[in-house]
C-alpha cells in the first residue's frame, strides 16, 4: 500500500511537470515572449483566477450541510502561520528575506493538489475538491493580502492598506458573502455556468506560466545555498511534521478522514502557482522566487509521495 500510494502521488506530481516543462521548452525555442506571459499571468490574475473563486465557492459551499467547515478555512490560515514563523526564526526575520519566508508558508492549493486527489479518490472526488476550496477560504485571502505585500512590496518599508487589494481577495468576499446571505439563489444559473467555463482556464493556464517562467530564468543566478535549504526544510519537513501530528492527536482522522488525508497533501504541496502570478503582475524578485521555486518543485516529486504514503500507511 506505502509502494503503490506513493507511485500514484509520483505519477499525478510529474504530470504537472511535464506541463511546466513543455512550456519552459516552448519560451527557450522563443516560440514564446516573455511579453505574452506577462499578458497571460494579467488576464489569469484579474479574470481567470476570479472566476474560479466565485464559481466554486457559490456551486459547492453549503454550511448548513457541513457544520464543521470552518476547521479547513482555519487549518489554512493555521499552516501559513506555521510556515511563516519557522521561517521567520530561521531568517531571523529580515525584511530582505520576506519572499523566501512567503515561499515557505503558503503552499500550492489547487492546481497540484486536485488532480492528486482526482487520482487518489475518484470516486469521492466531489468532496475532495470542497474541502480544497473550504481550506483556500482561509489560505487565499492570507496569499493575496500578507503573501502580495511580502512578495512584491518594498522590502525596506512598512505595509501599507492599499497594498492588500486585488481582484481574488475581492472574489472570495463577495462569493462568500452571496452564500452566507443567500444572494446566491437569485443569481441566474446561466451567470454562474460562464463563470465557471472561464474560471476552469486558471489550473492548466497557471501550470503553463509557472513553467514558462521558470523556462525564462537564468541558470546562472542562484540563491544562497543557505535560503534554498531553509525554505525546503520549512516547507517539506517542518510543517508536515507538524500537521501529522496535530492530526495524530487530535484524532480527526476517524471523524473526517478524506479531510485529514486532502490537509496532508496540503501540508508536502510546493510553493503556491499564484506566487509566480503575483510576482510577474505586481513586482517583486522574479529571479530569486522562480530559481527558489524551481527547487521546491523538483524537490516535491521525490517528497510528497513519501509523506502522502506514510500518512496513508499510518492512518490507513
Amino acid at each position: 500500500m506505502f509502494i503503490q500510494t506513493g507511485i500514484t502521488v509520483f505519477s499525478a506530481v510529474f504530470q504537472l511537470f511535464l506541463i511546466s516543462l513543455a512550456a519552459g521548452i516552448l519560451i527557450r525555442r522563443q516560440m514564446i515572449s516573455p511579453l505574452q506571459i506577462q499578458a497571460l499571468s494579467m488576464v489569469t490574475v484579474n479574470v481567470f483566477l476570479p472566476c474560479l473563486i466565485v464559481a466554486k465557492t457559490v456551486t459547492g459551499f453549503h454550511p448548513e450541510a457541513f457544520l464543521n467547515w470552518w476547521i479547513l478555512p482555519l487549518a489554512g490560515v493555521l499552516m501559513v502561520l506555521i510556515g511563516l514563523l519557522f521561517s521567520g526564526v530561521l531568517f531571523g526575520f529580515k525584511p530582505e528575506k520576506r519572499s523566501m519566508m512567503t515561499l515557505a508558508a503558503m503552499q500550492n492549493a489547487i492546481y497540484i493538489v486536485l488532480p492528486i486527489g482526482q487520482i487518489l479518490f475518484p470516486e469521492q472526488f466531489d468532496r475532495f475538491a470542497l474541502y480544497c476550496f473550504l481550506l483556500v477560504l482561509g489560505l487565499n485571502p492570507l496569499m493575496w493580502s500578507l503573501g502580495k505585500v511580502m512578495l512584491s512590496g518594498d522590502k525596506e518599508s512598512g505595509i501599507l492598506w492599499k497594498d492588500f487589494l486585488s481582484p481574488p481577495l475581492a472574489a472570495i468576499f463577495i462569493s462568500v458573502s452571496l452564500v452566507f446571505s443567500g444572494l446566491v439563489d437569485y443569481v441566474p444559473g446561466p451567470v454562474i455556468s460562464s463563470i465557471d467555463l472561464l474560471g476552469q482556464a486558471t489550473v492548466p493556464v497557471a501550470v503553463f506560466i509557472l513553467g514558462a517562467t521558470m523556462g525564462s530564468i537564468s541558470l546562472e543566478d542562484w540563491p544562497a545555498k543557505e535560503d534554498i535549504l531553509i525554505v525546503t526544510a520549512v516547507k517539506f519537513i517542518l510543517i508536515p511534521l507538524v500537521v501529522f501530528a496535530g492530526l495524530w492527536v487530535t484524532d480527526l482522522n476517524t471523524t473526517m478522514p478524506l479531510a485529514c488525508t486532502m490537509l496532508m497533501i496540503q501540508a508536502t504541496s510546493p510553493p503556491a502557482t499564484n506566487l509566480i502570478l503575483i510576482v510577474k503582475k505586481y513586482g517583486g524578485d522574479v529571479q530569486t522566487v522562480s530559481t527558489t521555486m524551481l527547487i521546491q518543485y523538483l524537490v516535491c516529486i521525490l517528497i510528497m509521495p513519501v509523506w502522502i504514503s506514510l500518512w496513508q500507511f499510518v492512518a490507513g
